[in-house]
Parts: structure tokens; sequence; C-alpha cells
């Protein structure tokens, strides 16, 4: 069933369109839930709560916009709402430890997949993950992740930007641990 119809059919409270909407849009909602969540009981619970508003709000949907953008943008709410909820708000607070330095000059080639990506995102510790997800994956601006996060535009830039330097580190030691294996198997 084209989008259209599937609007259209849910606008009319026809049970077509709902199953249809379900069928075509769960596994990208349950992608999107899941990265921020990391929990996939959490993570389907955010996307039948995605599916919920959606039908309650589908009459407010305009047909001139994004609806995959729509259902994605929900999607991404609720899941914020559920980690809020989880954690008693968020705590964005600049981590105590000594964290490593990023120093590594050399260029390393090697094949990464998406499964592998993925699972170098969500090591983040969560506040760099969800700004990381939201800037980069989602495409908000720093403005934008300030709102719905409640923190300050230059702590989701300093957030990102070490984010992006933890991801180099995992990466790293990533391709460190590969090399070890490669040479205790020679």
């Amino acid at each position: 069933m084209k989008e259209k119809e599937i609007i259209q059919y849910c606008k009319q409270g026809d049970q077509r369109g709902f199953k249809a909407l379900v069928e075509q849009y769960a596994p990208i909602l349950m992608g999107i839930c899941v990265r921020y969540l990391q929990n996939e009981f959490e993570a389907k619970d955010a996307v039948q709560e995605t599916f919920i508003k959606v039908f309650q709000n589908i009459e407010n949907y305009k047909t001139t916009g994004n609806f995959s953008g729509w259902l994605r943008k929900i999607a991404i709410n609720t899941s914020l709402v559920a980690l809020r909820k989880k954690r008693n708000g968020f705590a964005f607070l600049e981590n105590t430890g000594l964290e490593e330095e990023w120093n590594y000059e050399a260029e390393i080639e090697v094949e990464l997949n998406e499964q592998d990506i993925l699972n170098m995102i969500q090591s983040l510790p969560e506040h760099y993950r969800i700004i990381f997800n939201l800037a980069l994956i989602e495409g908000y601006s720093h403005v934008e992740i300030a709102k719905l996060l409640d923190i300050q535009e230059s702590t989701s830039r300093s957030k990102l930007t070490r984010a992006r330097k933890k991801l180099q580190i995992i990466y790293l030691n990533r391709m460190r641990e590969t090399e070890n294996i490669k040479y205790k198997i020679r």
C-alpha cells in the first residue's frame, strides 16, 4: 500500500491503514528507538507508544509534509520522554574521570559494516549518544537539540565534539584488539 493510501485509510479509521502503517514503518521506528534507548524491550514500548500517538494525531497530519519525517520526530520525542522518565531527567554532567586523549595520527583503513558502526555508537555514554544521534543521524541543529533536551546550545556542541572523540577512541581500541587477535592467531 502506498503512503498516501495508508494516511487516507488511517484518517478514516480503517484497520487496513493501521495495519499497513505498522508493517511498513515499525522496523524503521524500532531502529530509531533502539538507538536512543539501547534496550530492545524499552525500544519496543517506545515504538508502540509512537504508534498510539500517531493514531491519535493522524487527523492533524498535513499531507504537504514528509510523513516519514513526521513519524521519525514522534519516535525520537517518545524515546526522549522514555529516557527522561527512566533517568528522572537527563544528567548532562561532565565526567569527572580522566578521559583518554586521542592523538593517533596514522591512517587506518578498515571495513566496518552497519552493525559495527551501530555497536560503536551504542557504546557511547548516554549523554553523548543522544546528542550524537540527534545531530549527526537525525540532522537536528544545536539550537533544536538544546530546546529538546533543555540544555545550552554550547553544551550540545561540546558533547558532540566529545562524542566524536570518544568514537575515535572506541574505533582505535577496536583496531588494536583486532591487531592483537591477528598477531595471536599467527
